[in-house]
């Protein structure tokens, strides 16, 4: 059987139809160095106020490209924002780049490694090693304001940022931190249980009026949390590597790391059901109240990817974009216009972002 027929058949069960700038001078370890005064950055943008998505039509539309690897992915009305890492030269970045794809704007530079990131009205959010920064989403001077944070993974409400400590550590642990004061408070934590097979730990987090959500990739499981302190209900078990999970109003969706599989479970629990298979490993999704974006493995001999978005119940599979043997896709989000992802090129070790109309 061919790899496309698998792909197709592995559909068909799932309900499926067929620019570098120079490193800033070091500052002390884990601090976050200022952002390039106001002039740079209007000059590595045009005189106009910022817009939505102007993406059309079936074409992608470059939006810019980041250093190394992107790890946290956020937006609003106007930009994508993002986290990359370039391992080879130790370099980190916080990044936008205008939806309207009309320039970018590098916000911090970093010296420890940067994962989760989340965005408010005024400010970004975002892990650097073991701290949790803050800085303003027009640049300028960036704050700890938490020394020890301890996660990959973050989410956001109006008051708090909590997190998860992805492959990091020992233990599985969430933790919350107020945006206003930086004051923390442990949710939960307890001592990983062993394994060699990646990922592990409590690898994804999101957050709504309801709870905490979280998949707990060592364990095999998705939790949810109660707002504050308290004992987590198992929304499904026995999910082999459960990994990345959005929500919608009445839905937690999340893959299954190594099997390729789609899965989705309500907010309340009673058993998850597979929506899709094929996907990539270790696939990232994104989900709004219609559609589900992930990113399917290569279904030709060429060895080309293809990023998807489908219906929340796993319905009309439409391919948005191919991505090339050997690229990864970093992070993906979706607004009411387009779809957004990283391609990361391991030749260039750059990741460009780009948007396409829905």
């Amino acid at each position: 059987m061919t790899n496309r027929r698998a792909l197709c058949l592995a559909l068909v069960l799932g309900g499926l139809g067929c620019e570098d700038k120079a490193k800033p001078a070091a500052k002390p370890e884990g601090s976050a160095v200022a952002a390039p005064s106001a002039s740079a950055a209007a000059s590595a943008a045009v005189d106009s106020a910022p817009g939505p998505c102007s993406a059309a039509g079936t074409e992608p539309m470059k939006l810019g490209t980041v250093n190394g690897h992107v790890h946290g992915f956020g937006f609003d009305a106007t930009h994508l924002y993002s986290t990359s890492w370039q391992l080879m030269n130790g370099r980190g970045d916080v990044s936008k780049a205008r939806k309207d794809g009309r320039g970018t704007q590098n916000l911090a530079s970093l010296s420890l490694e940067p994962r989760g990131l989340v965005v408010d009205d005024q400010a970004v959010f975002f892990t650097s090693g073991i701290r949790l920064v803050r800085v303003g989403k027009e640049g300028g001077e960036s704050k700890t304001l938490v020394e020890t944070f301890s996660s990959q993974a973050v989410a956001a409400d109006g008051s708090f940022v909590y997190g998860v400590p992805g492959d990091y550590g020992p233990y599985d642990r969430l933790i919350r931190a107020e945006k206003a004061t930086g004051t923390t408070k442990e949710l939960d934590v307890s001592e990983r249980p062993e394994g060699k097979l990646a990922p592990m730990g409590f690898s994804a987090i999101a957050v709504d009026g309801q709870g905490i959500y979280v998949t707990d990739s060592s364990a095999n499981r998705v939790l949810r949390f109660p707002p504050d302190r308290g004992k987590p209900k198992p929304l499904a078990t026995a999910q082999d590597k459960a990994f990345d999970l959005a929500l919608d109003e009445a839905n937690v969706y999340f893959t299954l790391a190594q099997k390729g599989h789609l899965m989705k479970v309500a907010k309340s629990g009673g058993g998850a059901t597979k929506i899709a298979s094929g996907l990539a490993p270790s696939a990232r999704i994104a989900v709004d109240a219609k559609s589900i974006v992930t990113w399917a493995a290569a279904a030709g001999s060429d060895g080309t990817e293809t990023l998807l978005i489908m219906g929340t119940d796993g319905s009309s599979p439409t391919p948005l974009a191919a991505i090339p043997r050997n690229h990864s896709v970093d992070a993906v989000a979706l607004d009411e216009k387009c779809v957004y992802w990283a391609d990361h090129d391991p030749d260039s070790r750059k990741a460009t972002l780009f948007a396409r109309a829905r």
